[in-house]
């Protein structure tokens, strides 16, 4: 019996020897940093495995392990023979970064063996592509700390030592500020060294189901300094999710994918190393960067593919020109679901914050995020209802900044360090003795607008005004917020413009009745302005866009008095609804009257309208977000379609029947050759006799030297055409800097042209006014060379200059040309 029990104990302890697993972690020696997917060979069947996004390994000491060897792309070799791997204890490999250039000549004896990989991968990715699955659902945990880069600084170019004459004062002197220099510069590496500026974790469950139903509910939420935060950042919003589209999207800005249709041709890859896998797959380390002499958005970074479907196992890339406000490098680890489906399971964002410096002497250092998620839960191609996914696109959950330490344990791929939870304490403690989450409330008022005083927010946008026709304007404007009642505010304003002499006033109490479902009634009264023959869709554009800088040159307007009632909801997951029904009178000062049959108004003749109305919007691009009670969406989005539709009756409210229909349709294309194409087409037609400035104008822009306006005419004057009816095509060609790319001087250059047509019905109604139109159509272009000068690395100036043509171009050839100062901005 004792023998058996013997025999048995040696079997245990030969196993337990046998499935040994030796874990460690590879970093860069100079950095510090983790590097991922490094790959490891343990045999001479090139058998491996690779480290995961944090630099991790794990591995069985097993017969088959022969040696292992470290290869990385950009670093020296490590071999180690088999004797002298550590057992029994975390192991930490140390690479040595090569002393090489990035863009040396490599030629190849035919075609490259990487292309047929390459192409390999293309044929493939609408097989591999997640993005193309039926559905999908996984829960992530995201990890994201803000800090300062001490191990990666800048030489600072406009440093200029101090010259100091060699006596002995001068030299102990000198000696002093050089200490103190290094003291303060150790004082930072220590400070980094403990702590970070700001760290923030969150728990996210994602479904998806096709076309393109996509939801993420934040579950989990904590911000360094915060109790209930208003904002939630994840560090997977940084990047594309998937990498299989011709354009990679990286912090907002869009490059060719070196696995993109035809990418060979703009790329040049090379295979550094090669793998296989227990399963018998090859993988292939192939690094890439553009060709010499090729100009685009390009990357620059290693893939490794694995023959499996031939797909993308990890990838790591950042930006070629990496100069911009935020630089940005991202990595992301691929794993096999169920054995078929290749997905993502691990993403890594580092953004460098380029305007924000931090010089010292010689060197210059910068603040910086890195982030990073990871993915658990994976199941592909289940039952996935539209229930389940609901109207909201991003959402945090109400509980979510209120989950205790025992669940966030759960999720996270690893303990908090004692930095993390140093960040931790310091901000908390400060948070609470400063009263941040106050002060974010107040933060959020103001960017929107708003100075909160108690339960009155005060409307900074009526504070100040100017167009063409008003002069300047100066006001004030006030609402009720939620201190008072929640979800109803009352308010109103005032206003006195000094161009024509008159005061302006408003006021409405509105209800949001369900912010989720952007759901509200609103009741207002205003005495106000509006331009003549002009038009509006259920679109606000961000601040970016140009097409808003139109506004200031308008120089007819029209008085209107209103009376008003709205009521919006979305029916749909993009389709927003606002009902209308409103009571207006209206007159215009230029001296122009209305004359419709043997009635003859006289010149400034008030008007009635009694009107309903809708519109509609429908953006499938949009993204809604709602967070801490508020629903907030991404504008300008493309395609859109927007619908107006107005009912005008004759009655004791209104002197005028008539039906408005108007539209506008934005489309956009991003391409690898070409860059970025916009179409924007607006349309309008009125059905009765109405007077001119319930028309049409031609939506001009033009003044001597001005500011370019997108989607307008800028060669068209001001009011120069009225229209019943109309159509305008508005296009335009950015592209960005591929035609330059010089290492100062590098415009970005838009190509615009814009097309008009119109006609009137009834020009003989119009009195006393002049006007032209459109039958003939209207033509011009131009081009833009934007971004000849920056300031702060943020906004672009440049220059434009259009020129009209055809039936309507104007006798003199000089009168043809609009010049114009363009405004880009880049976030």
């Amino acid at each position: 019996m004792r023998l058996k029990f013997v025999f048995i104990l040696l079997i245990f302890i030969s196993v337990k020897i046998q499935a040994q697993t030796v874990n460690g972690r590879v970093i860069s020696e100079s950095s510090g940093q983790a590097l991922p997917f490094v790959s490891i060979i343990y045999n001479n069947h090139k058998d491996g495995i690779s480290t995961d996004i944090d630099g991790n390994f794990s591995l069985e000491i097993a017969p088959k392990v022969e040696f292992l060897k470290f290869s990385y792309v950009g670093y020296e070799t490590i071999f180690i023979p088999k004797e002298k791997i550590p057992q029994n204890r975390e192991w930490i490999i140390r690479m040595k970064e090569k002393e090489f250039k990035l863009d040396e000549v490599v030629v190849f004896p035919g075609e490259n063996p990487a292309h047929r990989i390459i192409k390999a991968v293309v044929k493939n990715r609408k097989f591999n592509n997640p993005e193309k699955l039926k559905s999908y659902a996984y829960t992530a945990y995201h990890k994201m700390i803000f800090t300062v880069d001490m191990d990666n600084p800048k030489v600072n170019k406009n440093y200029k030592p101090e010259k100091l004459p060699q006596d002995s004062i001068s030299i102990a002197k000198r000696d002093s500020v050089l200490k103190a220099a290094k003291d303060t510069t150790l004082t930072a590496q220590e400070f980094f060294a403990k702590q970070n500026l700001f760290i923030m974790e969150s728990v996210s469950e994602t479904k998806f189901k096709q076309p393109d139903l996509k939801s993420e509910k934040v579950i989990m939420s904590r911000v360094s300094g915060f109790k209930q935060p208003s904002f939630v950042l994840l560090a997977s919003q940084f990047q594309s999710f998937s990498i299989y589209e011709d354009m990679i999207t990286l912090a907002e800005s869009r490059y060719v994918n070196p696995i993109a249709q035809g990418s060979w041709n703009k790329y040049f890859f090379n295979i550094e190393d090669t793998s296989y896998t227990s399963s018998g797959d090859t993988v292939f380390i192939i690094s890439f960067r553009p060709k010499k002499g090729k100009n685009f958005e390009a990357l620059q970074g290693v893939l490794n593919i694995n023959t499996y479907k031939y797909a993308v196992q990890s990838i790591t890339a950042r930006p070629v020109e990496n100069e911009g406000v935020i630089g940005v490098e991202i990595r992301q680890n691929y794993t096999l679901v169920d054995n078929k489906y290749w997905f993502p399971k691990e993403l890594d964002t580092k953004l460098i914050f380029n305007s924000i410096e931090l010089p010292k002497d010689s060197l210059i250092y910068y603040m910086i995020a890195k982030g990073k998620s990871y993915l658990k839960d994976i199941t592909i191609n289940k039952e996935i209802t539209r229930k389940e996914i609901g109207n909201i696109d991003f959402y945090v959950a109400d509980k979510a900044f209120k989950q205790p330490d025992s669940l966030w344990q759960k999720y996270r791929q690893d303990s908090l360090s004692a930095k993390d939870l140093k960040t931790y304490q310091v901000l908390d403690s400060i948070g609470d003795a400063e009263h941040l989450d106050l002060k974010l409330k107040v933060f959020k008022v103001l960017a929107k607008g708003y100075i909160p005083v108690k339960f009155i927010n005060l409307d900074l946008t009526k504070l100040m005004d100017w167009t063409v026709y008003e002069g300047f304007r100066l006001g004030i404007g006030a609402h009720t917020n939620d201190k008072l009642i929640k979800n109803i505010s009352l308010g109103g304003y005032f206003a006195y413009g000094f161009g024509d002499d008159e005061w302006k006033y408003g006021g409405n109490l509105k209800f949001n009745i369900y912010p989720r479902r952007d759901m509200m009634l609103n009741l207002s009264y205003q005495n106000d302005l509006e331009e003549s023959s002009g038009y509006d869709f259920l679109q606000k554009p961000g601040f970016s866009v140009t097409e808003s800088y139109r506004w200031y040159f308008i120089k007819d307007m029209t008085y209107n008095e209103q009376y008003a009632i709205d009521f919006q909801f979305r029916p749909m997951r993009k389709v927003k609804i606002l009902l209308n029904t409103n009571q207006s009178t209206k007159y215009n000062t230029s001296g122009w009257y209305y004359q419709d049959g043997w009635d003859a108004y006289q010149p400034e003749a008030r008007y009635r309208f009694f009107e309903t109305g809708m519109q509609i919007a429908y953006t499938p691009k949009e993204r809604l977000s709602y967070i801490a009670g508020e629903l907030m969406n991404s504008y300008g989005s493309a395609p859109s379609v927007y619908l107006n539709a107005y009912k005008g009756y004759k009655n004791q409210w209104g002197d005028f029947d008539y039906w408005k229909i108007e539209t506008k349709i934005l489309l956009s294309a991003l391409t690898k050759n070409f860059g970025k194409t916009d179409i924007v087409i607006t349309a309008g037609k009125v059905f009765g006799d109405l007077p001119y400035f319930e028309l049409y104008n031609g939506h001009g822009s033009y003044y001597d030297f001005t500011i370019e306006t997108a989607n307008s005419f800028a060669t068209m004057r001001m009011n120069e055409f009225l229209s019943d009816q109309f159509a305008a095509l508005y296009f335009r060609q950015d592209f960005g800097s591929l035609l330059f790319k010089g290492e100062k001087f590098r415009p970005q250059i838009v190509l615009v042209t814009n097309i008009g047509i119109g006609s009137l019905a009834r020009p003989d109604l119009q009195r006393n006014l002049a006007f032209e139109t459109m039958e003939k159509g209207y033509y011009e272009s131009g081009i833009l060379l934007n971004r000849l000068f920056k300031s702060s690395g943020i906004m672009g100036i440049g220059f434009g200059a259009f020129y009209r043509y055809g039936p309507y171009a104007l006798p003199e050839t000089k009168n043809n040309f609009a010049y114009k100062l363009s405004f880009t901005f880049d976030w």
